[in-house]
């Protein structure tokens, strides 16, 4: 009897522990930390992934592991180990042109542009929007964050030497007679453009030989270029000055114009005229000498003196009948005759 108590106790302890194991306080527990381990699982699966992206088609990315950079990655599917183990920068393409507008420093201030002296002696104040392109990843994700002020700084120095070896007017029209759609302006500007682009190229290769890359590289220069106020009333009193002056040229140049124009009418009118005239008496003394012209001509040598009489007398007629009197003398017979008209 003893030992059938001790049994039944012990089956009801059992059966009491199995309810405690199975009671809602022991079921919430269980859920909770299914919950809790499912949550971690689907946590680090996403922290697994979580370095895994698409590229954008105009970009690249630089992969970098405990900061040390292991790859370049072009557009496309990119796979990388998560956070902090691979860090990933996304940069721009090779092939994505960026421009940027950099600022000269005057006195220490930014300003929108400098002041620079050009090789004849002049000053223009110089500007310009830089237009780059990424052409060394690595470099540039070390040297990002100093490429806008080594810009300024480059500029800045390409402007010097190159506004030194040029005259103001291949930065400005300051002068009426140039004028910015003449193609030999153009070819100016144009030429300009690529020496500053030159320029600043070569002094970004001089820094990546002195250890300090930045990666990039200017594909072209627009200059912004303009007078300084100091200056720019006196070229504006030149440019006045200089424009009076070729009025007052024009003017005088149609003067001398019409002045020529009406000499050479004038001078026309008198050659006109002094043909007419001399065309005119020498058809007279045509006339007048036709008889003896036509009396040379002839053949007959014999029939000359008689016809040389009557042409003589003919025309002593004409000159004797315009006399008031005239007396002929015969100086053999010292007879005188009174020819008719004459008065006796």
């Amino acid at each position: 009897m003893a030992s059938g108590g001790a049994a039944k106790a012990a089956t009801g302890g059992a059966a009491q522990v199995n309810d405690t194991l199975d009671g809602p306080v022991v079921q919430s527990l269980r859920i909770g930390f299914s919950a809790l381990y499912l949550a971690t699982l689907l946590l680090a699966l996403g922290w697994t992934v979580s370095n895994c992206r698409q590229v954008p088609p105009e970009s690249q990315c630089v992969v970098l592991r405990f900061g040390q950079v292991v790859r370049v990655q072009p557009a496309g599917l990119l796979l990388a180990w998560p956070r902090p183990v691979e860090q990933v920068e996304t940069l721009p393409a090779p092939a994505r042109q960026i421009e940027i507008k950099v600022v000269a420093r005057t006195g220490g201030e930014p300003a929108e542009a400098g002041t620079f002296l050009t090789g004849d002696g002049g000053a223009v104040l110089l500007g310009a929007r830089l237009t780059w392109h990424v052409v060394d990843p690595i470099a540039y994700t070390q040297a990002r964050t100093h490429v806008a002020p080594a810009l300024n700084r480059l500029f800045a120095a390409s402007a010097v030497s190159i506004a030194a070896g040029r005259s103001i007017d291949e930065f400005l029209v300051v002068r009426p007679e140039h004028d910015d759609t003449d193609p030999m302006v153009q070819a100016q500007r144009q030429a300009l453009r690529g020496d500053l682009t030159r320029e600043i190229n070569r002094r970004l290769r001089a820094l990546e030989v002195q250890g300090a890359p930045l990666g990039i590289e200017v594909t072209r220069a627009d200059i912004e270029a303009l007078l300084p106020p100091e200056a720019k009333p006196g070229f504006d009193a030149v440019l006045e000055a200089t424009q009076r002056a070729e009025q007052g040229l024009a003017a005088a140049r149609t003067q001398a114009t019409l002045t020529l124009q009406a000499a050479d009418r004038e001078q026309d009118g008198i050659l006109t005229a002094a043909r007419a005239d001399a065309e005119e008496r020498v058809g007279k003394v045509r006339t007048q000498v036709a008889a003896i012209a036509a009396l040379a001509t002839r053949d007959d040598p014999a029939g000359r003196p008689g016809l040389l009489d009557r042409l003589y007398r003919e025309r002593i007629a004409a000159v004797l009948g315009q006399a008031g009197s005239v007396i002929a003398v015969d100086p053999q017979g010292g007879s005188r005759l009174i020819l008719p008209g004459g008065r006796p």
